[in-house]
């Protein structure tokens, strides 16, 4: 059966049903329903009436269609460029920037190979994570993985690493739950790449003026041996202590520690002590209460290392200083010596 709607616009001029005005449709005719009167100047117009809704009908398909490839996108690329040989990109959207996505790419070349994705579900303050690698000839292997969940105030994780000839074998980590004022950890480690072996960790809860602490340490990499620890409570006007070693043949063997109280103008205490070939052997400790304007005592103590003996003590009241020492041999009053000596020669020339 014709749509009515063609009728209007027809260009034919003899019609498949033909018109006679003054008759009606047979009574059996599919149009008997609608009698016809000599009046009507277009029998089938009211077929045209009944089917202008059709459009608005198509019009409102179009635009559910359209929603619906607003809120899933996809696509697909590849390409073969200068210096990265084969590279492919995809990726994906549902429901839009706050639905979920995925980018993916990657590229292959004779020297080279790398990926890296990301994805989401939800936008700032949902879930994302990425994840990426890269291997080639200069750099070795290179990785990078991350992920956040509620935003930067709630938890972040990320880690990425390396392992080649040339920069040996290192990674890093961190994780923070909380944001900056949360709880907070991270590791790093080093192999190689003439570092020798190092690492690193940490870890903070209430930021800055809450609870710290870390550790790192060394091996060889021409930094010998060495040790550190450190942990503050409150900020620098807290607690804070900490504790160094290290063991070399340069340096020899060496410890220091210390504690502070209430900041700069609190209570604090020092000791370090070392032992060594080139540095002889010696002791320094300390105490002080109510900053350089209170109460301080001192003591050290030095044997060889090119310094002969000194020993020493001293202390302050307020702005009072007072000081007792002994010191005999070693290679700082030798030339002093033959400069004074070497100045009374000239003199007489």
């Amino acid at each position: 059966m014709s749509n009515g709607s063609e009728y209007p616009n027809s260009q034919d001029r003899n019609p498949i049903y033909t018109y006679n005005p003054d008759s009606q449709q047979p009574a059996d005719s599919y149009y008997s329903s609608y009698p016809f009167r000599s009046d009507q100047p277009y029998p089938y117009s009211h077929y045209y009436h009944l089917s202008s809704s059709r459009p608005e009908l198509h019009s409102h398909q179009a635009d559910n269609e359209l929603g619906r490839k607003q809120s899933v996108n996809g696509y697909i690329n590849g390409s073969i460029e200068h210096g990265k040989g084969l590279v492919l990109d995809t990726g994906g959207e549902l429901g839009g920037k706050h639905g979920v996505g995925f980018n993916a790419d990657g590229h292959v070349a004779y020297n080279s190979v790398g990926t890296h994705a990301t994805a989401h579900l939800g936008e700032q303050y949902g879930i994302n994570a990425h994840g990426g690698a890269d291997l080639n000839t200069s750099q070795g292997l290179q990785f990078n993985t991350g992920g956040q969940v509620g935003g930067k105030h709630v938890l972040n994780a990320q880690a990425d690493g390396h392992l080649g000839l040339s920069q040996g074998v290192g990674f890093n980590t961190e994780a923070q739950l909380g944001g900056k004022y949360g709880l907070g950890a991270q590791a790093n480690g080093q192999i190689g790449a003439g570092q020798g072996l190092g690492f690193n960790t940490g870890a903070q809860l209430g930021g800055e003026y809450g609870l710290g602490a870390h550790a790192k340490g060394q091996i060889g990499g021409g930094q010998e041996t060495g040790f550190s620890t450190v942990a503050q409570f409150g900020g620098e006007h807290g607690l804070n202590a900490h504790a160094n070693s290290h063991l070399g043949i340069s340096q020899g063997a060496g410890f220091k520690s210390g504690a502070q109280l209430g900041g700069e103008n609190g209570l604090g205490a020092h000791a370090n002590v070392h032992l060594g070939i080139s540095q002889g052997a010696g002791f320094n400790t300390g105490a002080k209460l109510g900053g350089e304007n209170g109460l301080g005592a001192h003591a050290k103590g030095q044997l060889g290392g090119g310094q002969g003996v000194d020993l020493g003590i001293g202390g302050h009241v307020g702005g009072h200083n007072g000081q007792l020492g002994l010191k005999f041999g070693g290679k700082d009053k030798e030339l002093t010596e033959l400069k004074e000596s070497k100045e009374v020669t000239d003199l007489k020339e």
